[in-house]
């Protein structure tokens, strides 16, 4: 890809960085468990098609409540009597009236019941739209895993900057530091004035000031690399003293759009989802028949024998014929739905379109930038030169060096941050479009 020769060739030592960021970030192993949850997901949907087996029991003691009457002894005590009498024996025993309670008393049902279904439309969408939410969490992972190596190059590349920056106040110090024992020097041989040694250790305070500054700016850039990375914050980073060196400064040409941003595979990713879900609303008119087998024991008193001893087998049979309307709403609903994500979809092209085009058009900016300091560096440098010799020789002023000097450390700092510019908005470039191979 174009691209490539814009992305700066990465050192071993990020390499490494990024595969450990990768391996160890705490962000991404908390979107590694969405995605778990999602595989079991997919797994809990598969359970829907084997038999479901459930051993249920429930004992009942009961007092009171309804009852029925029945007139039993009413009804055949008086035929009884008139057999009697007729046969002349008591065959016939007179018999009392029922009454029978609603509630049963010391009555257990224990039963194994398995049930399997036979035709079951919604099942069946149901795991589809599981296996593509795996998709979605796969590629939201993807999302952030280029974010991450983004971050992580942008964090090193500031560290490495804050370093530079150490050097360059390091080196203003020993400047100034010069500066002051040569104005000691000519105090004391009677050439400057005591004016001149308070104006160079002045100087010497402001330079120790800044790096003081700068050093803590390092400590705080080290502390969030290694945060990125799961690191302790104080852990060592290893410096790569080239990386800065070796910015690239050929300007690509113009980028095509992009078109395989992970953004864009995530919304056609919820398209699915959605489109399955239609359709499991749109064959609501299919019926549902599932298959059932009941094994067990059912009477009076807990107990287990042959009286009480029973089977059930059978089918069951739902069509919903009349809802209200209600699965044409849902219908709807998810059309609406379907008409959103096609109109996010052209949104977020389009703002992946402009980032794209931002991100090319700064990098371009940064090398350009960068190359106009770099003739600033060197007049700085030229021009200290110069006024310390002519200091040395009594021919210029110290307030003249001071001023070189202080030029020299501004062209330095400003050469450096302009190096970080090339280097982040390489990254941002290669971010934007997804170029990065994992």
């Amino acid at each position: 890809m174009l691209f490539a020769q814009a992305s700066l060739a990465q050192t071993t030592i990020l390499d490494t960085y990024i595969k450990k960021g990768l391996e160890t970030n705490l962000a991404l192993h908390q979107k590694s468990f969405d995605l778990q949850k999602a595989e079991v997901d997919l797994k809990r949907a598969k359970t829907l098609f084997y038999p479901q087996a459930s051993l249920n029991s429930q004992y009942t003691l009961a007092s009171g409540g309804r009852t029925q009457d029945i007139p039993i002894g009413d009804l055949l005590n008086n035929v009884y009597s008139t057999l009697n009498q007729l046969t002349g024996a008591s065959k016939f025993p007179q018999v009392a009236n029922q009454k029978i309670n609603f509630l049963p008393n010391d009555f257990h049902d224990t039963r194994l019941e398995v049930s399997l279904p036979l035709v079951n439309t919604d099942i069946y969408y149901n795991k589809a739209i599981k296996q593509e939410l795996i998709h979605t969490q796969q590629v939201d992972i993807e999302i952030y895993k280029r974010e991450l190596v983004k971050n992580i190059k942008e964090a090193y590349y500031q560290y490495l900057q804050a370093g530079k920056a150490v050097d360059i106040y390091n080196n203003a110090l020993k400047l100034a530091s010069e500066n002051l024992r040569v104005s000691e020097k000519f105090v004391q041989n009677n050439v400057g004035t005591k004016e001149s040694v308070m104006r160079a250790k002045a100087q010497v305070s402001q330079v120790k000031a800044s790096l003081i500054t700068a050093t803590n700016q390092q400590l705080n850039a080290a502390a969030y690399f290694n945060c990125l990375l799961n690191e302790n914050l104080e852990a060592p980073v290893t410096f790569d003293t080239t990386l800065l060196e070796r910015t690239n400064t050929s300007i690509p040409a113009a980028l095509e759009v992009t078109t395989n941003r992970e953004e864009l595979t995530k919304i056609q990713s919820a398209q699915k989802v959605v489109g399955t879900s239609m359709k499991m609303n749109r064959n609501y008119l299919v019926p549902k028949l599932n298959a059932f087998y009941d094994i067990g024991f059912q009477g009076y008193g807990f107990k287990f024998n042959s009286d009480q001893f029973y089977q059930l087998g059978g089918l069951q049979f739902k069509w919903d014929l009349f809802k209200a309307n209600d699965n044409k709403y849902k219908i709807q609903q998810s059309q609406l739905d379907l008409d959103a994500l096609g109109n996010q979809y052209k949104d977020v092209q389009q703002q992946l379109n402009l980032q794209v085009r931002m991100a090319m058009n700064n990098y371009r900016s940064a090398i350009q930038t960068l190359e106009a300091l770099n003739d600033e560096v060197q007049s700085a440098v030229e021009t200290y030169r110069f006024a310390e010799r002519r200091f040395r020789e009594g021919q210029a002023l110290q307030i003249e060096l001071i001023d070189a000097r202080t030029q020299l450390t501004s062209a330095e700092l400003n050469y450096s941050l302009a190096q970080l510019a090339v280097l982040t908005r390489a990254a941002e470039l290669e971010r934007a479009t997804a170029s990065y191979k994992f």
